[in-house]
């Protein structure tokens, strides 16, 4: 190389390096104005909120029980032949079946419960117990049948929303002596889980900080979230929203929103379904905004001998949004059935 390439290759050279600086330098400081932001909000968000025990939040109605090892609230209504067991959808709790609890004790007893990680039921870490992950759709079948057992229920009229209807159809398809009658709302049943790279560094260390780092700030836009669950807004009271918030200041909240995250929802519901063969209804909001109402159709068509309902004008909430045309359906059901309602 002569004298005058040589100048020519370090003149490069260093261009070269101050551009990739500079490069860095930028990187740097868009990160840091990210991590700041997050901070912030993340500040702002814990002076908003204040974080309580689930004890603080329990009312008179609310009862604690340890199942497989986890603190399950619950609440238990009523007397009777007959036992419905109701199970919430995701970011939801057993305030989310209020406006039809007082009805279905008309026929019989009531239990309602917070699965792990929402409500006031404990959050876990999900490596305290090696037999199965409590936060993985498996893992909340075998904690609602250990629940069953626990108080002694049987025979039961199932209800299960959303991501509770999922599990409610799991828990009927592999437990079948459990259950009398199925009924799923706008069930979400479809089997996810994140790519490989993605669950890995998700389940790290740094992931983890990451996570808790983010999902405060966005919770901060709940209200836009319920609002998307409702197809008539002026519905949604002062109380429901309360309610729903009243879950993000519950301690440890967003732990137990991490490993409701990272958990291995792989298992393949739809597939089982036509194994159901328990009487069984399934409800849709005809303008549910959550769910596809089409999929929704789908899994009345792949269990045998199952009723369909589409409540028009209704989102994905009709237990909350419609309760009255909600239970009629259920009721009408149960008595088409032969369940034992009259």
């Amino acid at each position: 190389m002569n004298v005058s390439a040589k100048i020519y290759f370090c003149k490069n050279l260093k261009r070269g390096g101050i551009v990739l600086l500079w490069s860095f330098k930028l990187k740097f400081i868009a990160l840091s104005a990210i991590i700041l932001v997050v901070y912030c909000c993340y500040s702002v968000l814990s002076v908003k909120l204040s974080y309580h025990s689930p004890q603080q939040f329990a009312d008179r109605d609310s009862k604690f029980i340890d199942v497989l090892g986890i603190r399950i609230h619950y609440k238990d209504f009523g007397k009777g032949e007959n036992t419905f067991l109701l199970i919430h959808g995701f970011g939801a709790g057993t305030f989310t079946f209020e406006n039809v609890i007082r009805e279905f004790t008309k026929f019989g007893r009531v239990v309602v419960l917070d699965l792990p990680g929402f409500g006031l039921s404990e959050r876990p870490s999900n490596s305290e117990n090696n037999l199965f992950d409590p936060y993985s759709r498996v893992g909340q079948v075998e904690i609602v049948r250990a629940f069953v057992a626990k108080l002694s229920l049987h025979d039961i009229i199932l209800v299960g929303h959303s991501m509770g209807g999922g599990i409610s159809a799991l828990l009927a398809e592999r437990y079948p002596e459990l259950v009398k009658a199925l009924v799923l709302v706008d069930p979400a049943i479809d089997s996810y889980s994140a790519p490989k790279i993605i669950s890995n560094i998700m389940k790290s260390h740094v992931g983890k900080i990451i996570f808790l780092l983010i999902i405060k700030p966005i919770t901060l836009s709940f209200e836009s979230a319920i609002s998307k669950a409702y197809f008539d807004k002026s519905k949604i009271t002062r109380k429901m929203r309360k309610s729903y918030l009243q879950t993000l200041t519950v301690t440890d909240w967003d732990k137990g929103l991490y490993y409701l995250f990272i958990a291995d929802n792989s298992v393949d519901i739809k597939s089982g379904l036509s194994n159901i063969s328990i009487p069984t209804l399934v409800i849709a909001g005809a303008n549910d905004e959550i769910v596809d109402p089409a999929s929704i159709r789908e899994v009345a068509v792949k269990i045998p001998s199952s009723q369909y309902v589409e409540i028009e004008e209704c989102g994905h909430l009709p237990h909350e949004e419609k309760p009255g045309e909600f239970l009629q359906s259920v009721l009408n059901f149960l008595r088409s059935a032969n369940i034992g309602i009259v």
